[in-house]
């Protein structure tokens, strides 16, 4: 399992990796829709993460040419240096390489390569993603806490841990 950081010349790679991810997404977050004119679901701030610091795009290779998902990472100015140095805000792996452990690898290697405080967030009804985390924060014996809270309309659960 590799994370490696996105850079610029991969950027359309992660745009397309993106749709599947919005598109999974759509099934929990109504207010997401595929723009009309090309037909795609779309990350309407992903060039922030190319571009401003604390914003930090990574793919997901199961080896140097196989992308399995990806991971943007907010942290300094973008996350709440109170409770969190990183916010997770988006984390995928395709369809065809769920519930293969790869999920949880992935995040072994992440939280290794960048320990810290973490927050996590899913909106309430995504029963797939909490029963995820809740997996993950057991095989790897992290410890957290959760807290409820509004976030653009939507019921969302935190969870706040340290690896």
């Amino acid at each position: 399992m590799i994370i490696t950081k996105a850079e610029q010349n991969d950027k359309h790679i992660l745009r397309h990796v993106m749709t599947l991810y919005l598109h999974d997404l759509s099934e929990f977050n109504s207010d997401l829709e595929i723009n009309q004119r090309n037909g795609l679901f779309e990350f309407d701030v992903l060039d922030w993460f190319f571009e401003k610091e604390g914003l930090t795009p990574f793919f997901i290779r199961m080896d140097d040419d196989k992308t399995i998902g990806f991971i943007l990472l907010q942290s300094g100015p973008f996350s709440n240096p109170e409770f969190a140095d990183y916010v997770l805000n988006s984390f995928f792996i395709m369809k065809k390489y769920r519930r293969q452990g790869l999920g949880r690898a992935a995040c072994k290697v992440f939280f290794e390569q960048l320990p810290g405080r973490y927050a996590i967030s899913q909106i309430k009804t995504n029963t797939p993603a909490i029963e995820f985390w809740k997996n993950v924060y057991k095989s790897l014996n992290i410890e957290y806490y959760e807290k409820e809270e509004q976030e653009d309309g939507h019921e969302v659960i935190y969870q706040y841990f340290q690896v």
